[in-house]
């Protein structure tokens, strides 16, 4: 007997069916949980280092091709790869799904802690943290002046950026683009001989 004879010799059976599956259907749909960025982890560590100053090119060679010798031999690594801007190198760590990312963390610290030696002495201290979606910016303002660029940098690191800190449950507030503003010091090469100085000298002095 097929399903079309069934529902025409019991009719009240099949109605009953498909009340049923309406009414589990829909209290399904209500009860059931939606989350914009579900409770699950990404095998992907990112380590973020700061040298002020300093090209891309100097970036890559002295700060993250380093850093990548140094986690290559992480147990679990998948794969690494970096982006070096001015500035700034980012190393990107991603491990294998049964890869305990807690342990892996550990391991990138610590590594990352061994590598200073190598590292040049002025870099800031590396930002280490796992790829988290419920960390995405909820919120991204972009500002726009006739200002010169570097006063509206500072404008947005020193006047708006620590104003929007203070607001009730933000967590971090990041800058991002504009152009820092920089001073130049040209020596004088000449004057410096006359004076039997160094450019190292002038650049203790100013520091």
């Amino acid at each position: 007997m097929d399903l079309a004879q069934l529902s025409i010799k019991r009719p009240i059976f099949i109605t009953c069916i498909v009340i049923a599956m309406l009414v589990v259907g829909f209290r399904s749909m209500i009860t059931l949980p939606v989350d914009l960025f579900p409770d699950i982890t990404f095998p992907v560590i990112v380590v973020s280092t700061t040298y002020s100053g300093a090209g891309p090119k100097e970036i890559e060679t002295q700060v993250a091709k380093v850093l990548e010798d140094e986690f290559s031999n992480v147990p679990g690594v998948k794969s690494l790869r970096s982006v070096s801007r001015e500035g700034v190198a980012t190393v990107i760590a991603e491990f294998t799904l049964e890869t305990d990312i807690k342990y892996a963390e550990q391991q990138i610290r610590d590594r990352t802690a061994g590598a200073k030696r190598k590292l040049p002495d002025d870099i800031g201290e590396p930002v280490i943290r796992r790829v988290d979606p419920s960390e995405q910016p909820v919120m991204v303002v972009s500002l726009i002046s006739d200002l010169p660029p570097g006063s509206l940098f500072d404008l947005a690191d020193q006047t708006i950026r620590p104003r929007i800190e203070q607001v009730n449950q933000v967590g971090l507030v990041e800058v991002l683009g504009g152009r820092k503003r920089e001073i130049q010091v040209q020596l004088n090469q000449e004057a410096l001989k006359r004076h039997e100085m160094s450019a190292s000298m002038i650049s203790e002095r100013l520091s």
